[in-house]
């Protein structure tokens, strides 16, 4: 404890640690906010935060492993009372606590500003020991490799800059950047991820060291077989978890609907009822009100009962719900629109070279998805990047911006071009 005391108040990252700090928050708060009230969401906002945090934590581990041998005191070190891996465990710890006390803050800050918008529950573990595992993987790296190769700015900055690529470019991922809530991470995955880095941490500190060449005319101090032990087990275990992890196949997997009661509502007695997965509560009163707008919408406009978000209704033919992608509940307004479209017409179906039957198709369901958002189209599509149907954007935008008699005659008359032959429609009876 003394020596980890010590090397507690020696390390770097102590004087650092406010802008650790800093950096942790500027990339929670800096990459996006829609994460707010959505534990899941939250939970990788702060695990992302790791993909920064992980190279410069390597980078210190390394400057810190080095730093005796480049004193010019290893001998000293051997000669200590103290078991050489001793030193070592205190010194990889010192930095782990720091690094990890960062990213603590950070989840905590998540946590705390997710209280008020949030439904029951907490940011989801699963996600934090992903993003610990890797913060332990990447000081245990550069720990190692400081030991071996004591260079003061060399080493650091491989270090940094191999992790930082890794993270990227490696098949095995030790990151997810996105949580939605019909999404989660398997526990093997995250289980042998969390194995790989506990034994690469207990391979960093028992491995023997490199020995230098002004270093060879000293006699070689045997090591203890358990260290001896410790070393070659460790490493084997690294590479068995590190395969295993690969062949575990993926991290994220599609969460079962049985495992939730999903939240359900409707805007008003009569109104389509709209069901999201729990952690997307925040979102079910704007939800509730595009439903009723599009069972509103006109006399021969048929809305479904209900419209269920992604992943709770999942069958062998495919997923029909809804979908809010980043914090935009404009995309559930595509699947909403395909929902009444299918209801009202059917399924339609008509020969490729009926452009205009096309058109009107793509002009109806343009314009039910801005009658459920209930704004301005130019308001509705911004920061939407839709491609292929500007022309039905500017025929149903401007045709959401006329009065309601003109918008029905509007409609009566696209919907004449469907129904030009009754047999390119056909009803939809899962509907």
């Amino acid at each position: 404890m003394n020596a980890y005391g010590i090397e507690l108040r020696r390390s770097p990252l102590l004087t650092a640690l406010p802008l650790l700090v800093v950096v942790d928050l500027i990339v929670l708060f800096g990459r996006s906010r829609y994460w707010i009230g959505v534990w899941p969401e939250a939970s990788v906002a702060a695990q992302v935060v790791t993909i920064f945090l992980g190279p410069l934590l390597a980078a210190v581990s390394a400057w810190q492993a080095g730093r005796s041998s480049r004193s010019g005191m290893p001998e000293t070190v051997l000669a200590a009372a103290r078991p050489l891996w001793r030193i070592e465990a205190a010194r990889l710890a010192a930095t782990l606590t720091l690094g990890l006390g960062a990213y603590a803050i950070g989840c905590l800050t998540a946590a705390g500003i997710s209280l008020n918008e949030a439904g029951p529950g907490f940011l989801w573990p699963s996600y934090l020991l992903l993003g610990m595992a890797t913060l332990v993987i990447f000081a245990s790296v550069g720990h190692l490799a400081g030991r071996w190769w004591p260079s003061a700015a060399f080493t650091p900055i491989v270090c940094a800059l191999g992790c930082f690529i890794s993270m990227l470019a490696l098949p095995i991922k030790f990151n997810v950047l996105a949580g939605p809530p019909d999404q989660h991470l398997q526990p093997l995955p995250v289980a042998l991820r969390l194995l790989f880095a506990l034994a690469l941490a207990v391979l960093a500190v028992t491995a023997p060291p490199l020995r230098r060449s002004d270093e060879r005319q000293m006699p070689r101090q045997r090591t203890a077989w358990h260290l001896r032990f410790a070393a070659a087990g460790s490493a084997v275990v690294s590479v068995i978890a590190l395969v295993a992890t690969a062949a575990a196949g993926e991290l994220r997997v599609d969460r079962p609907a049985s495992a939730v009661k999903p939240l359900c509502d409707r805007a008003e007695k009569g109104s389509p009822e709209v069901c999201v997965w729990p952690e997307h509560g925040k979102y079910l009163p704007e939800l509730t009100l595009m439903a009723q707008r599009l069972d509103q919408s006109g006399s021969w406009l048929k809305s479904p009962q209900s419209f269920h978000e992604f992943g709770l209704r999942r069958t062998y033919l495919g997923d029909g719900g809804f979908d809010i992608a980043e914090g935009h509940v404009r995309t559930a307004a595509i699947a909403m629109a395909d929902g009444v479209f299918a209801k009202s017409l059917g399924t339609c179906s008509p020969p490729p070279e009926e452009k205009r039957v096309w058109q009107a198709m793509d002009n109806i369901r343009l314009w039910l998805e801005y009658r459920s958002m209930g704004q301005d189209p130019s308001v509705s599509d911004k920061g939407l990047h839709m491609q292929g149907v500007e022309a039905a954007q500017n025929e149903a935008a401007r045709a959401s911006r006329a009065s309601e008699s003109e918008q029905r005659k509007w409609l009566a008359k696209e919907r004449s071009y469907i129904l030009q032959e009754s047999a390119w429609c056909t009803a939809d009876d899962q509907l």
